[in-house]
């Protein structure tokens, strides 16, 4: 039988599952009962009305029959079966009554059963429609929730994302507003520096303009020494056109219109206007040399005449004492007459002085140059042309090609990475350089002489290019020099020769300009370098270079001995004294102020602490000499002026102010290694 589950009064609600599960069972329970009478279909099964017919029942329709009749007693079924069994016949009558009785009440209960089924059914289907709408109603009111609950979720998230593009707007506005003002900032700050370099462009150029006043004021010094007006004026025309050139950018400056270009001008202005300067100068000395070169002549004969004049005197005078000593019996042999007419100081021994055996006049060197100096130039020279001239067939060879290119490679390699960075590193570059001098590299005596002077030459390059862009890199160099030095005396004075042919003011000789010589070759003496295209080497180019030279020379003269080498400087600190008083001996010349005043400056800032300890009498005095007598000497022939003299006389006065000269920047440590 189908199980109907009612709804529960306490919930109010019907479980839909439960009824659908019901129904399934009522079907299942209909579609078997309909199979069993499915051949009957065409009577009347059922009901009051039923025409079933008991006798053409089959077996199935029997035991259900049997089956519906198990409520009758024990007793009628045994009666039944003993009447069946006693009289078949009579009894046959009653028992189809009986059972169709039975069948009537049978078809009537299941009527009321099926009655009471299809009341239950309908109050089920009651039950079930109006659980139905409960949950249809529920479900509106569920939806009608669940749209209240999204309307509110949709109003929300309208309202949020009107918030968040509230803010996003806000946001918006300050970036703009904050980049705006950035925007300002930076125009206001663009405004400011370009202001700014305006301000030092025009400061830059106002300096520039000084100091171009400054060389034309030194340009009319030098115009009205000049003795030949007509010779210069190409010079006065290049002045007055590089003067138009600084009147322009001078009235840019002042309306506010200079760039950095203008700057740029203006500063080649004024290197052009020293190129001239510098040239005018040489020019005017020249003229004026001439000038006096004619006038010496003149007085030169003048005085050749007087003296032989003189000459002839004497001559006459001593033939007539000569006549009268004879004629009075008083022989003298005639050398004697004439060693006593020429002795003292005679016009005829002075005669020699100044004239060679054609009777022309001499230009005495070792009067305009130092004589211990002029000597250690030419031994110096005069060494390193034999020493060059003993491998020279090794340079000419085709065969030695590598090794000379191996050699340089051996030698610019370790040479180049020297530096103070420990002791280690600078003892593996000496001990390299070392087997390279004593002949490891090869057993040749022409190439052991190649790798010296190689060797040397390298090391005075580092002067050159190294030292004069980092002056405090001298020192390591220094103190490997030394230590090969100590190694092989040989290399020490190829190094002195190449320094001092290479620069001849490390002797020091300032060499005049001698009668004949070009231009080139006396500026090629001195130490200047001349460009392919024949043009010489500008002067602030000049004196960079020679003063990494110097400031090289100087730290080997002021570098001490290693710790474990007992033996004497091979070039000690007494070099540098004799270096600087003769520089003060010389005669100081105009045209070499600025050289003379930037060498005697580095040689004082590189050994002027050891200097004043080794003689702390003694240097003082040179010192307030220089000062004092130096300067003097340089005012009086027009040498004064310019920033290598200023910034030795500021370096003389502050060493004069405070009584000691501090240590050069890198000088390595005695204990160093």
């Amino acid at each position: 039988m189908p199980h109907f589950v009612s709804v529960s009064e306490e919930k109010g609600k019907l479980d839909v599952s439960d009824i659908c599960s019901d129904f399934n069972c009522l079907k299942v329970s209909v579609m078997q009962k309909a199979s069993r009478i499915s051949g009957k279909l065409d009577q009347v099964t059922i009901g009051p009305d039923s025409t079933f017919s008991f006798e053409d029942s089959n077996l199935s329709e029997n035991i259900e029959n049997e089956k519906n009749s198990c409520n009758l007693p024990e007793a009628k079924k045994n009666s039944k079966s003993a009447n069946f069994s006693s009289s078949r016949s009579g009894l046959n009558f009653s028992i189809k009554k009986i059972l169709h009785e039975n069948e009537v009440q049978r078809k009537e209960t299941v009527r009321q059963k099926m009655e009471m089924r299809r009341q239950e059914m309908e109050r089920s289907a009651r039950a079930w429609k109006k659980d139905v709408e409960n949950y249809q109603s529920i479900l509106a009111l569920k939806r009608q929730q669940e749209k209240r609950e999204d309307l509110a979720r949709l109003e929300a998230e309208e309202e949020r994302q009107a918030q968040q593009s509230e803010m996003r707007r806000k946001h918006e506005q300050q970036l703009l507003a904050q980049r705006i003002q950035e925007q300002k900032e930076r125009l206001e700050r663009d405004a400011e520096e370009q202001r700014k370099k305006i301000r030092e462009r025009s400061e830059a150029v106002e300096k520039i303009q000084i100091n171009f006043h400054e060389r034309w004021r030194d340009f009319e010094a030098l115009t009205h020494s000049c003795r030949d007006k007509y010779s210069i004026g190409p010079y006065i025309a290049k002045v007055n056109e590089l003067s138009a050139h600084m009147e322009t950018i001078g009235n840019a400056a002042r309306a506010g219109r200079l760039t950095s270009a203008d700057l740029e001008v203006a500063e080649m202005v004024v290197q052009d206007i020293d190129e001239v300067l510098r040239l005018f100068q040489l020019e005017i000395e020249r003229i004026n040399a001439m000038y006096d070169a004619k006038i010496a002549q003149r007085e030169q004969e003048l005085k050749q005449a007087e003296i032989m004049a003189e000459i002839a005197q004497l001559k006459e005078e001593n033939r007539q004492v000569t006549n009268e000593i004879q004629a009075s019996a008083y022989a003298v042999p005639e050398t004697e007459v004439t060693d006593s007419g020429n002795s003292g100081n005679s016009p005829a021994i002075a005669e020699t002085a100044y004239k060679n055996e054609d009777n022309q006049p001499v230009i005495e060197l070792y009067k305009l140059v130092d004589k211990e100096s002029l000597k250690l130039y030419v031994q110096s020279k005069d060494f390193l042309e034999k020493y060059l001239e003993s491998y020279k067939d090794l340079l000419k060879s085709t065969e030695t090609k590598i090794f000379r290119f191996e050699c340089q490679k051996a030698i610019n390699i370790p040479v180049n990475a020297i530096s103070a960075m420990s002791r280690e590193h600078l003892l593996d570059k000496y001990k390299k350089l070392r087997d390279l001098l004593t002949g490891k590299f090869s057993q040749d005596p022409r190439a052991e002489a190649f790798c010296k002077n190689t060797l040397a030459k390298k090391i005075v390059s580092q002067g050159e290019t190294l030292v004069s862009s980092k002056p405090e890199m001298a020192f390591a160099i220094a103190a490997v020099v030394v230590a090969l030095w100590n190694d092989s005396p040989e290399f020490g004075e190829l190094l002195l020769a190449n320094f001092r042919v290479t620069c001849p003011f490390i002797v020091p000789a300032f060499f005049p300009q001698g009668e004949g010589q070009s231009n080139e070759d006396y500026y090629k003496s001195l130490g200047y370098k001349y460009s392919e295209d024949g043009t010489v080497e500008r002067q602030d180019k000049f004196l960079k270079r020679i003063s990494g030279l110097l400031r090289l020379y100087a730290s080997i003269v002021v570098t001490v001995q290693r710790r474990e080498v007992t033996r004497a400087h091979p070039h000690g600190l007494q070099n540098a004294w004799r270096w600087l008083a003769a520089m003060l001996n010389n005669e100081p010349r105009p045209e070499m102020s600025d050289v003379c005043a930037t060498l005697i400056l580095d040689m004082l800032e590189v050994t002027g602490n050891a200097l004043w300890s080794a003689y702390p009498k003694q240097f003082p005095k040179l010192l307030s000499a220089m000062k004092d007598e130096y300067y003097s000497l340089m005012g009086k022939i027009g040498g004064i002026g310019g920033g290598p003299m200023a910034r030795l006389e500021e370096f003389l006065e502050k060493c004069r102010k405070h009584g000691f000269i501090e240590p050069p920047e890198g000088l390595l440590s005695p204990d160093f290694w």
